[in-house]
């Protein structure tokens, strides 16, 4: 991650100016549970800007980005996670130390999501394997989910048209989730299944894994009947 500091020309004293990091040239970065609930934890906190995003959609946010992937510099995405436009860092995090901590943790969440997604068969992400309490998300984390997975689209939303029927049919069923509003377990077992399986179609189709750059060299043909891929969820 890159830390620039420079003077402050009307104070003449030095400052960080926090630039956006480079995920393709990071180290791994150790993410389990317990990660995963102190980055939660963290979302949950007062003093975010009211469009920040919760756990859940923060996960499907991420997800997109891997599998879709929508080609875009960090500069670029990484505000709508804290909530602003533009090449901005929320005030939560405008401290050297506190940036640093929060791109860890979404340089590990990153770094976990394409492993369970690679691995065969596939592992559900924390919120879709729906055993992770979520402290920053009020809504039905399906919904929640949903909605930052269709939120990284909107970022390229033509190219749906460029993709394969199976593709498609993929993003439209995590697409109807978007809306639906259940606080009962079985409605997140269903849709946890659901948003599962249409991601396994989009990881079978993709070229490259996003932030994290090209896709290793393999010798897995891509674009596998869609049976295929559901099959691969765990």
């Amino acid at each position: 991650m890159r830390i620039k500091v420079r003077a402050n020309a009307r104070f003449g004293q030095a400052r960080a100016v926090l630039l956006p990091p480079n995920f393709r040239t990071m180290d791994p970065v150790p993410f389990t549970a317990a990660e995963f609930a102190s980055l939660d934890a963290w979302l949950a906190e007062d003093g975010w800007p009211d469009e920040r995003m919760d756990i859940a959609t923060l996960e499907g946010y991420l997800v997109a980005l891997l599998v879709w992937p929508i080609e875009l510099p960090a500069g670029a995405w990484l505000p709508s996670i804290w909530g602003v436009r533009g090449w901005k860092v929320a005030a939560k995090i405008d401290a050297a130390e506190k940036y640093e901590r929060f791109i860890a943790l979404i340089a590990g969440l990153l770094q976990d999501l394409e492993r369970r997604l690679t691995v065969s068969p596939c592992q559900r992400t924390f919120v879709l394997a729906h055993d992770a309490k979520i402290l920053s998300s009020p809504f039905f984390a399906g919904a929640a989910w949903s909605t930052g997975f269709m939120t990284a689209l909107y970022h390229n939303s033509a190219g749906l048209q460029s993709r394969s029927i199976a593709s498609r049919s993929a993003v439209e069923s995590i697409a109807s989730y978007a809306s639906l509003r259940s606080q009962q377990p079985s409605a997140m077992r269903a849709a946890a299944g659901a948003l599962s399986g249409a991601i396994a179609i989009l990881v079978e189709e993709r070229a490259s894994s996003g932030p994290l750059g090209p896709l290793p060299v393999s010798g897995a043909p891509l674009g596998r009947r869609a049976a295929s891929s559901q099959s691969r969820v765990a």
